[in-house]
């Protein structure tokens, strides 16, 4: 049984801990006076008492630091198991960052992503907050919440669940990282996005499914085919494994009496000539680990005045746990770049639009959805197969002019500026709060 209402918290220094429920809500639903709170993972013994106000606020009075320490909730999501006399708050929901500074919190890179985050949860019923990483690794329960128009680290209940946004490959391998990981599961704590997808990763995990392989570009780990595969293509992408923002990236073209080389990584100096493969080869060595770096064709992707076009797909698990669609654009080269990703300056605009620039109406439906199933396609095999938990995933699709599309990219921490309309809550920050209350719903339940 589940109802929506407020909730306030105060310290006082008794020993004991009353929980007021408004008598309307008291009369109607099966409290008891003797039950356990249930905030997130954290519980609480406490006192049910009627109180005679007509609001929809429920109140506790509690000498518990942690308890005493939850903000003010204009609307919150109670479900009570009267069989085993608990009360459940949720759903509690945390985002895992990078360490920061609370003075440094307003420039940071997802500010009005978190803001949105938490405006929505409040509005649809649930906590939502911010972890530090050094939260997470030392096991603290201290979070920021957002308190009277501003961010404030306090001390937390541990969350139902935890959006892994930590942008350090680093420290994801690190010990205590893979410690706290471990310790959350046993703690019954669902973290999902749980660690990056490196590019060989998720070509391993595709090249064998019949209907996705030849959505694929030929791709060979390491260095040893570079000279076979610009024989056989004359043009091919090297990316590193790990690479992310379209970085650590070469275009190589094959030409009569030269090798040509675009790149934005490892010198000012784009592009490159080397006359002989032996040049170029000791340039690339010179520059890369060859076990970090992949080797893929060139696929001929349509351009957009003459830039290069590809599209993000944002791909959500819903609480049905179905992969979908939930948001795409159009990304297109800035004129000094070879890649189309927004960080390396290119800039965004509507898939459809777009398509019906290069194609006829009719063809474009079926091309947009045609994209949209190798994506949701890839998401769910991908999700089956390799280690950790997914909910959500960015993924990169370019088209040739045949209107059939590759796969170029699968992005476990998708960016957040991929995103057109500013004035409302993007469909991202909804699909989270849907699928963090399904989650808690089910296992409430």
């Amino acid at each position: 049984m589940k109802i929506k209402c407020s909730f306030s918290s105060h310290i006082h220094h008794h020993d004991h801990h009353h929980l007021y429920i408004p008598k309307q809500m008291m009369n109607r639903y099966p409290f008891e006076r003797n039950m356990i709170l249930k905030c997130g993972n954290s519980s609480l013994n406490v006192t049910c008492r009627e109180d005679p106000s007509d609001s929809l606020q429920i109140m506790l009075e509690t000498s518990d630091s942690l308890f005493s320490s939850i903000p003010n909730l204009e609307n919150i999501w109670i479900s009570i198991d009267s069989r085993h006399s608990i009360i459940h708050m949720g759903p509690v929901v945390a985002l895992l960052i990078n360490q920061f500074s609370l003075n440094t919190l307003h420039s940071h890179s997802l500010k009005e992503y978190f803001t949105e985050c938490q405006s929505w949860f409040q509005r649809k019923g649930g906590f939502f907050y911010l972890i530090p990483l050094s939260s997470f690794v030392g096991d603290l329960s201290e979070g920021v919440v957002f308190l009277d128009e501003d961010w404030e680290l306090k001390t937390l209940p541990a969350p139902h669940i935890i959006y892994n946004r930590c942008h350090s490959r680093k420290v994801e391998k690190t010990p205590s990282f893979e410690k706290a990981l471990t310790q959350s599961e046993e703690r019954d704590i669902l973290v999902f996005n749980s660690g990056f997808l490196s590019k060989d990763e998720v070509y391993n995990a595709l090249k064998n499914s019949p209907s996705l392989a030849h959505h694929l570009p030929k791709t060979v780990q390491g260095f040893d085919s570079l000279e076979e595969m610009l024989s056989l293509y004359k043009d091919v992408f090297v990316k590193a494994v790990n690479g992310s923002r379209g970085r650590y990236i070469m275009r190589i073209q094959k030409r009569e009496n030269d090798f040509i080389m675009h790149q934005n990584s490892f010198t000012s100096q784009s592009p490159l000539s080397f006359s002989t493969y032996s040049a170029l080869y000791r340039q690339i060595r010179s520059w890369c680990n060859p076990s970090s770096y992949l080797v893929q064709e060139t696929i001929p992707f349509l351009t957009v005045e003459d830039q290069p076009l590809d599209f993000r797909f944002l791909c959500h698990l819903n609480g049905k746990g179905h992969w979908e669609i939930v948001s795409s654009v159009a990304r297109i080269a800035s004129h000094d770049q070879f890649v189309a990703n927004v960080d390396q300056g290119g800039r965004i605009a509507k898939s459809l639009p777009i398509l019906q620039s290069l194609f006829s109406s009719q063809r474009c439906v079926g091309i947009l959805n045609d994209m949209k199933v190798l994506c949701t396609s890839s998401a769910r095999l991908l999700s089956d197969t390799v280690e950790g938990h997914f909910a959500e995933l960015g993924i990169d699709v370019g088209i040739d002019e045949s209107g059939k599309p590759w796969l170029i990219e699968v992005n476990s921490k998708p960016s957040k500026r991929t995103y057109l309309e500013n004035d409302r809550i993007r469909p991202s920050v909804k699909a989270f709060y849907e699928y963090s209350f399904t989650k808690w719903m089910n296992k409430e339940d």
